[in-house]
């Protein structure tokens, strides 16, 4: 069942779903709620080597790079014909273990050529983050978009037929409380099931500097206020 109007208000008031920074209630729509862009981007490096991302434990840290906007005074990302960037929305979303979502793309922008997510809109009971968005550029234009500001995605809400367990949610939430819009997957409480791989086909990396790259995706490039916006 989708949650309609009035049910996503009563929830929101209610505090059962929580957004940090908070929406407005212009932000909610007939069945579903907008979200705005946020300021941390991720782009994916071209790599020699094969990448395996499917890989237990992948950490795409040293085949990744994140740049935050957020200290800009004006800040204006550019999206590039037949580019492909992860990016966040600004609201941290709180769902309950009673509730799943899907985000979705708004038709404004997707009749521009801006797709939103790559066959991954689920998102799952208990979430707890920031909402990556898999943002690709089908169209011929450079679409400009104001993070902090635009409206880029919408979130749908399900109720489920009975609520998941707090045990179920901890052992399955891979992104809860996700820092870049790719971060290393968190390894599931499971015995034997210890340590990070970068799923990279190579062991060109010495074991100083693989230390040094599989904690990379824990800084971001920031840029000063006078840099130029791409």
């Amino acid at each position: 069942m989708i949650l309609s109007h009035d049910d996503l208000k009563r929830a929101w008031k209610k505090r059962q779903i929580r957004f940090n920074p908070d929406i407005s209630e212009s932000q909610i729509a007939g069945s579903s709620i907008d979200l705005r862009l946020g300021y941390h981007f991720t782009k994916l490096k071209a790599q020699a080597k094969h990448v395996r991302p499917a890989a237990e434990v992948f950490n795409p840290g040293p085949v990744t790079e994140t740049k935050s906007y957020e200290n800009l005074a004006r800040p204006i990302f550019t999206l590039r014909p037949r580019e492909f960037v992860l990016g966040f929305t600004l609201e941290e979303v709180s769902i309950p273990g009673w509730l799943a979502a899907n985000v979705q793309g708004k038709s404004s922008l997707a009749r521009a050529g801006l797709a939103v997510h790559i066959t991954a809109p689920h998102i799952n009971p208990g979430f707890v983050a920031r909402i990556t968005l898999e943002m690709y550029n089908h169209g011929p234009w450079n679409l400009q978009l104001i993070p902090g500001k635009d409206l880029v995605c919408q979130v749908i809400f399900y109720k489920l037929t009975s609520p998941v367990s707090q045990k179920v949610i901890n052992a399955f939430g891979t992104y809860k409380k996700q820092s870049t819009p790719y971060p290393a997957r968190r390894v599931r409480s499971l015995p034997g099931r210890l340590g990070i791989r970068t799923g990279l086909d190579s062991s060109h990396l010495s074991h100083k500097g693989s230390n040094a790259a599989l904690h990379s995706h824990d800084r971001l490039i920031r840029f000063s206020t006078a840099s130029a916006c791409p």
